[in-house]
């Protein structure tokens, strides 16, 4: 197994998956929990006002969502920033407008390289004569 430092907390431990040890996977799980459990009882709260009632950052609250783990779809003020552009959205890690010009980029790349590498089809080295009894070796 190989070891790593766990990224919060800096403990050497055996690495299975997660980049956090055991200890913060346990630690994170508690608040998840807590913040699952008071945005259930008070589903108008936004994540500032959960981080405050919770006592959960509101970086780990963000973790929790962009990884999936929480879902906020259908609670109307938990909004967090686009990581590209910082516009308001509810889900993912894109809003709507930086996800369709990403994808554009994507296709467009794409795109390019696979006219690169048909365009260099045909363009490679060829010995004549090898093999087939022609050469000056054979």
């Amino acid at each position: 197994m190989p070891f790593a430092n766990c990224r919060r907390c800096g403990r050497l431990f055996n690495r299975v998956g997660r980049d956090i040890c055991p200890a913060c996977v346990a630690e994170e799980e508690r608040a998840f929990i807590k913040v699952r459990d008071h945005l259930r009882q008070h589903p108008n709260v936004t994540i500032t006002e959960l981080a405050e009632a919770t006592g959960v950052d509101a970086g780990i609250i963000l973790e929790m969502i962009r990884d999936g783990r929480l879902v906020v779809r259908g609670y109307p003020n938990m909004f967090y920033p686009c990581e590209r552009c910082g516009q308001p959205v509810q889900q993912g890690r894109y809003c709507a407008r930086c996800a369709d010009e990403l994808s554009q980029e994507l296709r467009r790349a794409s795109q390019t390289l696979s006219d690169r590498v048909r365009g260099t089809r045909g363009h490679g080295y060829f010995i004549s004569g090898q093999g087939t009894g022609q050469g000056p070796n054979e």
